[in-house]
């Protein structure tokens, strides 16, 4: 092992060459800690990387004198280390604030939390009044379908979202189904807890309790009319969702911070031509999509056909219905675009790495 690494790797931990073991994991926590809060996805996986690398070399060393950065007893010295060569102190390797605040990938830059979403819904809306939107009508078809499928995994059955203006959703309750979303959703819990990351980690806890009273304490019926409202009812909320995710710092492992610009496209693309053609509908220029994609409009197995034929929904309920979605929809992302603008965000944060740090 090159002496010269082994320096190199210590000074970007700030610890010293006698560092423990024990005491360098200790130090590592602490920056890594440090880093979730201020710094990005790269800085974290360079000190990871640097972390396991001196790890693995002092595992293969004999055990020295432990360094720590707080005193643990008031006889011991502030800092402690050999006489002649004491350890240094901890540092904390912040980001360079210039760098996070142009960092696309970073989730605390104010830059992009505030120009980043209004800069992309507009390219999404300019795509859509131009020749090229018909590029962007299987996206839209799949979001459609997401949607039933979403509220079928809900209710604890089986639904495959085709992009073909079909998903095959299987009548009876499956309890796959069903642990197989909880088992996701205590991934996902898991993960956003070990990385200090509070919003995966209240999506859990928020979807777990839905999620249960849809499958088990749901009527029937009620069940099967939600899933032929969530046809059009995911072309607003999943899209809206797409774009409130945006801000919401997943696990490592999702790679979310490159993905998410992707998906924030998507969303804003499909959110704009079902909000503006349902708003069209309400001043009579279009008219309610009677039938299916697939057969047409004299398909009574159609979403709107459903609501209406066996739900009695008349067709002012089933255009104020979706209107005040897009409405209640829009409202919502604004709340949540002005919370990450101002930074309102940071405060479930620091309450709950309170919690961690404690």
């Amino acid at each position: 092992m090159d002496q010269s690494e082994v320096n190199r790797w210590c000074a970007e931990l700030g610890v010293d060459t006698s560092v423990s073991r024990e005491a360098l994991e200790r130090i590592y926590l602490q920056q890594n800690f440090a880093l979730i809060r201020s710094g990005s996805p790269e800085q974290r996986q360079r000190l990871r990387d640097t972390y396991e690398k001196l790890a693995a070399y002092l595992d293969t060393q004999r055990p020295t004198v432990v360094v720590s950065r707080m005193n643990s007893g008031a006889g011991e010295p502030e800092n402690p280390g050999r006489a002649s060569h004491p350890a240094p102190a901890y540092r904390t390797h912040g980001p360079d604030p210039v760098h996070e605040k142009l960092n696309p990938f970073s989730f605390d830059s104010r830059l992009v939390n505030i120009v980043a979403l209004p800069l992309v819904a507009l390219f999404a809306w300019l795509l859509n009044l131009s020749p090229l939107s018909f590029f962007l009508r299987g996206f839209h078809i799949w979001i459609h379908e997401f949607g039933h499928a979403t509220v079928a995994w809900l209710v604890g059955k089986r639904a495959l979202p085709l992009p073909i203006g079909w998903t095959n959703v299987e009548g009876d309750k499956s309890n796959f189904v069903y642990f197989g979303v909880l088992f996701l959703l205590g991934v996902l819990l898991v993960a956003g807890w070990k990385e200090r990351k509070i919003w995966p980690v209240l999506i859990a806890l928020a979807v777990v309790p839905l999620q249960f009273y849809m499958t088990w304490r749901m009527p029937e019926y009620r069940a099967d009319m939600w899933l032929s409202f969530g046809g059009v009812g995911g072309e607003f909320y999943l899209s809206t969702l797409l774009m409130a995710l945006f801000y919401v710092q997943f696990p490592e492992k999702f790679k979310w911070s490159f993905c998410r610009y992707f998906f924030l496209f998507l969303g804003a693309s499909g959110f704009l031509n079902i909000y503006f053609f349902w708003r069209q509908v309400r001043r009579g220029t279009e008219s309610i999509p009677w039938g299916s994609m697939i057969q047409g409009e004299e398909d009574g197995g159609g979403d709107m056909n459903v609501l209406r034929d066996v739900y009695h929904w008349s067709n002012h309920d089933i255009v104020g219905t979706y209107t005040q979605l897009g409405n209640v929809c829009l409202v919502g992302l604004l709340i949540v675009y002005v919370t990450f603008a101002l930074r309102i965000d940071r405060l479930p944060n620091r309450l709950l790495g309170t919690i961690w740090s404690g």
